[in-house]
């Protein structure tokens, strides 16, 4: 028996086994019907206190194509967006706080004399937007010897609160719708401090605050 040749032969199999897996090319995902890119991400709008939705949509593909976005808070539609170009819209959720979600593009091309059409999502971050009350209050003390004779108390938020002024004239409430205001005179003339309280409920959670003012 010829052991060397034996030895070749299988030294020769194992060579041409190795060379042809390092030759095996790998599979290439197809590319998208229609080519684009999205993101969202929620925002807060401070004088409205809910949460805004922007969207934004690149066309990548070499046609013009339409759009359509739909999200939790809305659809929208969009035609003949240029190549290379985007389209931006700003959803308001009418919500001051808002779960993490995922908004869908759907996109469709005409090329070639074919029609394309494609689906992406974007996902978007939860988000809370609505604060405390937020108060503009003044101490007046019109006759200079510190005590204070009235205080006023406005709401400079977004929404209905409940407002209380304490330690002038005993303890006085008001429901103020945004922009609004009150004030609470004390003719005795007896007090150097006062405490402003506002409470809201908004989307079933409470959210209160409380202030010392002074002249």
């Amino acid at each position: 028996m010829n052991v060397s040749r034996i030895i070749g032969a299988v030294l020769s199999a194992t060579v041409m086994v190795g060379t042809g897996v390092a030759l095996a090319a790998p599979a290439s995902a197809a590319p998208p019907a229609v080519n684009t890119v999205a993101s969202a991400k929620t925002e807060c709008d401070r004088n409205t206190e809910r949460a805004i939705l922007p969207v934004y949509v690149l066309n990548r593909d070499s046609a013009p194509i339409d759009v359509r976005v739909t999200t939790p808070y809305g659809e929208v539609k969009q035609s003949k967006i240029a190549p290379g170009k985007a389209y931006y819209h700003r959803f308001d959720t009418g919500r001051g706080s808002v779960a993490a979600g995922t908004v869908t593009i759907a996109a469709y091309k005409f090329q070639n004399g074919k029609g394309f059409y494609a689906t992406s999502t974007a996902a978007f971050n939860a988000s809370s937007c609505v604060v405390d009350p937020r108060l503009d209050t003044r101490a007046v003390d019109s006759d200079r010897d510190g005590r204070i004779n009235a205080v006023s108390v406005r709401n400079v938020g977004a929404h209905t609160i409940q407002a209380r002024i304490s330690g002038v004239a005993g303890s006085t409430a008001r429901t103020l719708a945004p922009g609004q205001t009150f004030t609470v005179a004390d003719r005795a003339d007896r007090s150097p401090v006062a405490v402003v309280t506002a409470y809201k409920f908004v989307e079933g959670k409470g959210y209160f605050t409380s202030r010392t003012v002074r002249p």
